[in-house]
């Protein structure tokens, strides 16, 4: 049906085609014919002209674009009778909407324009007539040239003569004949073209048929003789069949034995080499493995689907490897499936394993349907590769020099710490014999060694002295293994290289440490007993006189303390090197402890001639030290022993030499003492007194005492200060001077200061609950206390059990305890400001810390040394430092207390320079908690103005 539609379509483009050709030239001669008929009527010649160029130039393009055309079998037949009839409608436009123009432009009548008109209308109608004839094969091309070719005439002659019926009956009658006309011929045209495409059709098939009967008459008789052939044949071939397949028989059980045994030799081999293989159904999703139970410790139908199962036991970082690679394949981006990955084993651990496949079978449209493959484990791989990864990153990195002899000792390699220490590269040693070397050639028996020992060891190592490439010698560690095969024979030698440059200057730097002072550079403690005994030694070959002198710094401690050790380190250096400059010399001087110096004179002179060395010293010790913007003073405290007047050997000398340094300190420092016998003695009472001090605490021998403090704003007293005496059984009341030093000495400040914290605050609130007042106490607190670093805890814990309001508490504390460890210092006593504690900095004025680091002080209230108090009426010096004192103090929210106040003028200078507060003999000196009881009972009685 098709077929035969399509060969209609055919007969029908090739029908209007030419007729198209032959309508172009008949409406050409048209146009022309009509342009010379209204060439002399009154119509525009530039409307007619207009009209007939554009109507000729569409022919004439129409006539180029059917000259173009190709009628073959394969063309597009009805797009070009779309266009055929498009060109017809637009020819019959053109004609028709010209003649209606041209009509138009006649107003007048005329005689030339009616003829005119005339030939126009005949040519029309001549036009469409012949088009039934040349359109007649497609009725709505016909159809519609006729329509717009005369239409617009028609229509003219309506409009000209509306009132003449018979006019209009006239054109519906030419009208609808032509369309009678139109519609016949059309059918007429139809049936003979069905009738031609029949008849060639019948004709082509008559042909065939024909041909076909030839043909088949031909084979036949072929078919005839070939089946007689055939016959015979084929009886031959079943004899040969049945002989082949007897031997197929026998041959195919044979293959099916090789093949038995070849697939146990594959199934053996696959088990031997850890490999398995997989076959997966992608339609299906199943998967068959094999060997998987030995691989991974799972049943081989564990993992019925290939992506499901395994995705479960895939290390999560590896999966995408695998999708990607799977991808990648399906995709046609490569050739085969490989993917390196981590799967976990039953038991629980990490296997590697590596999958190679390619996919075997693709549907039609295609996609993968069959993918077949092989999986093994290289965990022992892997593990290899890691480890020779890692070997080689020692190698490379290792921080000793390392290097590779073939057997007969050539350079194999070395690593870049072998360059770094010999200062030869790699490419320049390759090829080279180490006993060819210039080192070697000296040191031949050192190499002979070497060899014998490898040879009998296998193994040598020792200290030798190599030679860098520029010449410089140095100390390495050597050692050297023999690297054996499997038949045990020598195949490489591995050496190691250490250079013991640095080693040995450490080893020289830590001789010197242990003999000399790393900060002064003097002997140490070590060397100077040494040299003591030496001297001792010859003394007593000699009989010569030997003097031990220790040297004490005084004031070095609070030095250190308040403005840090940094400064107090350098202090040091400076003042070593004055004591050296006034000894005999570097070699006798050493420094034995933090700030205390051993000076060894052998062969010495008397008394007069060591202690004029002595005052010597001293007097070098007392000029100022600038360091930076400081100007610091020292004393020195010297102890002299003699041999062989006071002792005969080291130690009792040291003995006797640090007893008389004690006195020296004891006599008020900056001064020398020799041993005398009666030093023992006192040594021995302090001694005794240091064990009654530690009974004391647990014997609850020490009492506090309080010294009022007056507010000069009330003139009332506010609080007190306690102050620590020790009751002791035989010695009587002991001021704090007689045993605090040694207390500080033997740490046992801190528990003394702890006891007076509880009683003050258990007194002070007794007081509080009496309805005396609400007066707060003040305590002092020691270096030692800061140290110990629970001080925070201690206080609240007093403050817990005794229930002391944290407000009615204050604490005393210096500068250089302040300066000690300022920024921990700091942060802990902000955190008892926090509680309400108040804080109070004792002495200032005489301590060495800044205007910079008092503003950083969380502290309430600063108590100005009594040094300033006592000649305030006398000496202005003191008057201007106390006045700048209590303005700076106010100006930095701070309250002051003067101490020492023993006079009136003293109170009256006092309160005239704006002072909060006053402490001292005026008011009190430090009296039993009875008097102070007594004394905050007439403060309701008596006036306080009274009271001074």
């Amino acid at each position: 049906m098709d077929h035969s539609r399509h060969a209609v379509m055919r007969a029908q483009c090739r029908h209007l085609s030419a007729g198209l050709r032959g309508m172009s030239m008949l409406e050409a001669a048209t146009v022309l014919v009509t342009l010379a008929a209204y060439w002399a009527t009154p119509v525009s010649l530039l409307l007619l002209l207009g009209w007939a160029a554009l109507t000729l130039t569409f022919i004439a393009a129409r006539i180029l674009w059917l000259q173009s055309w190709d009628l073959e079998d394969d063309t597009d037949h009805r797009q070009q009778r779309r266009y055929i009839s498009l060109f017809v409608l637009i020819s019959g436009l053109l004609l028709g909407l010209g003649g209606l123009l041209l009509n138009l432009q006649s107003a007048t009548p005329d005689e030339s324009l009616f003829y005119a008109q005339l030939t126009l209308g005949c040519l029309g109608i001549g036009l469409g007539i012949v088009a039934l004839a040349a359109y007649s094969s497609h009725l709505f091309t016909v159809v519609s040239y006729q329509a717009l070719l005369l239409t617009p005439a028609f229509t003219q002659l309506l409009l000209t003569q509306p009132d003449n019926p018979a006019l209009a009956t006239t054109l519906l009658a030419i009208a609808g004949f032509l369309f009678l006309t139109a519609r016949y011929i059309n059918s007429t045209s139809h049936r003979a073209l069905d009738l031609q495409i029949s008849n060639t059709a019948l004709i082509d098939y008559l042909d065939r048929a024909r041909a076909n009967a030839e043909a088949l008459n031909e084979k036949l008789a072929e078919e005839i003789c070939e089946r007689k052939e055939a016959r015979r044949r084929l009886q031959e071939a079943n004899d040969r069949l049945e002989s082949m397949v007897s031997e197929r028989t026998r041959a195919l059980e044979v293959a099916n034995r090789e093949l038995t045994a070849t697939g146990e030799r594959l199934e053996l081999a696959l088990e031997a080499s850890n490999i398995g293989l997989w076959d997966w159904n992608l339609n299906t999703g199943s998967n068959y493995h094999t060997n998987f139970d030995r691989l991974l410790g799972y049943e081989n139908e564990y993992f019925g689907n290939f992506f499901g199962d395994l995705k479960q036991l895939v290390h999560p970082d590896d999966f995408p490897t695998i999708r990607r690679g799977m991808v990648a394949h399906f995709k046609g981006e490569t050739d085969r499936y490989h993917a390196i990955y981590r799967l976990r084993h039953k038991q629980g651990h990490w296997c590697w394993l590596e999958d190679d496949g390619r996919v075997v079978e693709w549907d039609d449209n295609g996609r993968a349907i069959r993918m077949i493959g092989t999986r093994r484990d290289i965990t022992s791989q892997r593990e290899a590769q890691e480890q020779q990864r890692l070997a080689a990153t020692v190698f490379e990195n290792a921080p000793e020099g390392i290097f590779i002899l073939d057997r007969q000792f050539r350079f194999l390699a070395a690593n870049a710490r072998f360059e770094q220490i010999t200062g030869y590269r790699e490419e320049e040693m390759n090829g080279k014999s180490i006993a060819d070397s210039e080192h070697a050639r000296r040191h031949r028996n050192l190499y002979h060694t070497i060899r014998v020992g490898l040879r009998r060891n296998g193994f040598w190592e020792g200290e030798i002295t190599g030679r860098r490439r520029n010449g410089e010698i140095f100390p390495e560690w050597v050692q050297i293994s023999s690297v054996l095969d499997e038949r045990q024979r020598v195949i490489r030698y591995v050496g190691m290289i250490s250079d013991l440059t640095s080693r040995k200057e450490a080893e020289e730097r830590v001789r010197f440490l242990s003999n000399y002072d790393r900060l002064t550079g003097l002997p140490n403690r070590t060397l100077f007993r040494e040299r003591l005994h030496k001297a001792l030694t010859l003394g007593r070959l000699n009989r010569s006189r030997v003097a031990l002198l220790m040297i004490d710094l005084d004031r070095f401690k609070p030095i250190n303390e308040s403005l840090g050790h940094e400064i107090g380190d350098r202090l040091l250096k400076l003042a070593a090197d004055r004591i050296s400059q006034c000894g005999p010399g570097d070699e006798s001087l050493a420094r034995v402890g933090g700030d205390e110096f051993a000076l060894v004179l052998d062969n010495c002179g008397g008394e007069p001639q060591i202690g004029a060395l002595c005052q010597k010293i001293i007097n070098a010790m007392k000029k100022p030290f600038l360091i930076d913007s400081h100007e610091l003073l020292l004393g020195a405290s010297i102890g002299i022993s003699l041999f062989p007047s006071t002792a005969m050997d080291a130690q009792p000398m040291i003995n006797q030499a640090d007893m008389a340094v004690h006195q020296a300190k004891r006599s008020g420092g900056n001064n020398y003492q020799f041993y005398r016998s009666g030093m023992q003695v006192a040594s021995v009472e302090q001694l005794a007194l240091e064990t009654s001090l530690r009974k004391a605490i647990f014997k609850n021998e020490f009492v506090v005492h309080y010294q009022p403090k007056m507010d000069l704003a009330s003139n009332a007293v506010s609080s007190v200060e306690a102050l620590v005496r020790w009751q002791h059984p035989s010695m009587g009341l002991l001021p704090p001077s007689e045993f605090i030093p040694l207390a500080e000495e033997s740490g046992l400040i801190s528990a003394i200061g702890e006891l007076v914290l509880e009683r003050s605050c258990r007194q002070a609130h007794q007081w509080h609950k009496q309805g005396l007042g609400n007066i707060r106490v003040s305590v002092n607190l020691s270096a030692h206390q800061f140290r110990k670093g629970n001080l925070a805890d201690v206080i609240d814990r007093v403050l817990d059990l005794t229930g002391l309001p944290a407000h009615l508490l204050e604490l005393e504390l210096t500068e250089s305890l302040i300066m000690e460890d300022l920024e921990q210092n700091i942060a802990l006593l902000e955190r008892l400001r926090s509680r309400g504690i108040g804080l109070s900095l004792d002495d200032f004025g005489t301590g060495y810390s800044s205007l910079s680091y008092l503003k950083r002080f969380p502290v309430d209230t600063l108590k100005i040394d009594r040094s300033f108090i006592t000649d305030l009426t006398q000496n202005a010096d003191d008057a201007a430092i106390t006045r700048a004192i209590i303005e700076m103090a106010h100006s930095l929210n701070m309250s002051v207390v003067a101490e020492g106040v023993e006079t009136a003028q003293h109170l009256e200078i006092l309160r005239a320079m704006g002072c909060d507060g006053i402490q001292g003999f005026l008011i009190s000196r430090p009296v039993e908690e009875n008097k102070i009881r007594e004394m905050l009972r007439d403060q309701h009685n008596l006036s306080p103005r009274r009271m001074l």
